[in-house]
């Protein structure tokens, strides 16, 4: 016969996935879910937190020290510390910093699904959820990770995922620091592209290419000659037809037109919306749907516009536009060029 075999971070680790599991599937998302999200991550979160203290030494995690016996941690036979005191202790004797708000605020909606009943808004049970689950991606990062398994480590990985896909997460993170976002934006000392972890439009690359780029949200990082790279390993991917994507993927001129190096990108933000950004001087153009395809027809126009006279591009013209398409592109080559149309 099978034991199970646990041990207190995996035992932790494993409330946490359960809890976050519903975030990440929708259809399982439902009053009962969300309840059990929060029972399951409050016990998880406690089991992380004594697992830290049980690191520094094994007779703190005893509610009563006096108490500690080996014997008894090995049946599980004791009273386990309770939140606060196991909170000072890890601040006091462990010097482990915790934001306890809210992990006590989720105590509190805990000890109501639990012991009473509940009347909650759902955002505000997922924003109590979120605060708690940033606080303890944070202290695993700085207290745990470094010292787990792989396997423990990949664990939590998994967590993080949800975690960043969960949307009151991700408005969380963004109201955390959007402060230093407005900062980077006004003083042009960075761009807020799109996050190649998790997606979010969340992450900064500095003009300074010294500086790291960095994502608010899921905390990825990369140098932006790395990030850069990793770009153009990717559309060469979908390039050459090794992508899901590669039926939709249009070339673009990856010149800059400002400063003329080859860091020109692009973010296709929705299907209404396209951004070309240059990550060296951060020159950046919006296209919508609309003015996006007037780019490229003026780019048609202008390619067509060498090889044929006036008469013959016009002839051709009238077969591809009507006549109102044709005069507004006549216009705006003339506009872009401030040259007589034709």
């Amino acid at each position: 016969m099978k034991n199970i075999v646990l041990n207190l971070l995996e035992n932790g680790l494993d409330y946490i996935y359960e809890a976050v599991e519903p975030i990440f599937v929708a259809h399982k998302q439902s009053q009962h879910s969300w309840k059990y999200s929060v029972l399951h991550l409050y016990s998880g979160i406690q089991l992380l937190l004594k697992e830290r203290l049980r690191r520094e030494h094994w007779s703190l995690i005893f509610q009563d020290i006096n108490s500690a016996d080996l014997a008894k941690l090995e049946k599980g036979n004791f009273v386990s510390v309770y939140h606060d005191e196991l909170v000072r202790r890890l601040q006091n004797i462990a010097n482990v910093t915790v934001n306890d708000e809210p992990i006590k605020n989720l105590r509190d909606l805990r000890n109501r699904f639990e012991h009473f009943e509940i009347n909650i808004a759902q955002n505000k049970c997922e924003e109590i959820l979120a605060a708690a689950l940033d606080e303890t991606i944070q202290f695993w990062e700085h207290n745990l990770e470094a010292d787990s398994t792989n396997e423990q480590k990949e664990k939590f990985k998994s967590i993080k995922f949800i975690a960043t896909g969960f949307e009151a997460y991700r408005k969380q993170r963004l109201e955390k620091f959007q402060k230093a976002i407005n900062g980077i934006v006004k003083n042009r000392s960075g761009v807020i592209v799109f996050c190649p972890d998790c997606h979010s439009q969340s992450f900064v690359v500095f003009k300074d290419d010294e500086k790291t780029c960095k994502c608010f949200v899921c905390g990825s990082k990369y140098q932006k000659d790395i990030y850069l790279k990793n770009i153009r390993e990717y559309e060469e991917h979908i390039k050459g037809g090794e992508s899901l994507f590669s039926d939709s993927y249009k070339p673009y001129d990856t010149t800059c037109s400002t400063c003329k190096k080859n860091t020109r990108v692009r973010y296709d933000v929705s299907y209404e919306l396209t951004i070309y950004c240059c990550l060296n001087c951060l020159h950046e153009e919006k296209f919508t749907i609309e003015n996006q395809v007037r780019f490229e027809n003026a780019d048609w126009y202008e390619r067509l516009e060498k090889a044929h006279t006036n008469k013959e591009l016009l002839k051709i013209m009238a077969e591809k536009f009507t006549v109102e398409e044709i005069f507004q592109i006549l216009q705006e080559r003339k506009e872009s060029t401030n040259e007589p149309a034709a």
